[in-house]
């Protein structure tokens, strides 16, 4: 299965990060968040790229920017 942008996934939907293709300054952003590959996650919501996902019991806020660096597959 192909990777997807974060961004293009709906609600509902679980994926599993796969690459993260940021600056070294972002990534320490999002690794602060917890967010990594490997990272099981789940769409709570996206207003056009703009989103809020879940990983366990933390939610966790991304703009379209971040969203748009991330790369996912579908479970």
């Amino acid at each position: 299965m192909s990777n997807k942008v974060l961004s293009s996934l709906n609600v509902g939907q679980l994926a599993v990060i796969s690459q993260i293709n940021a600056s070294n300054q972002k990534k320490i952003k999002l690794l602060g968040l917890g967010i990594n590959t490997g990272a099981s996650i789940s769409i709570l919501r996206n207003r056009s790229g703009d989103m809020v996902i879940a990983m366990g019991n933390a939610r966790i806020s991304l703009g379209k920017t971040l969203a748009t660096l991330i790369e996912v597959k579908e479970l």
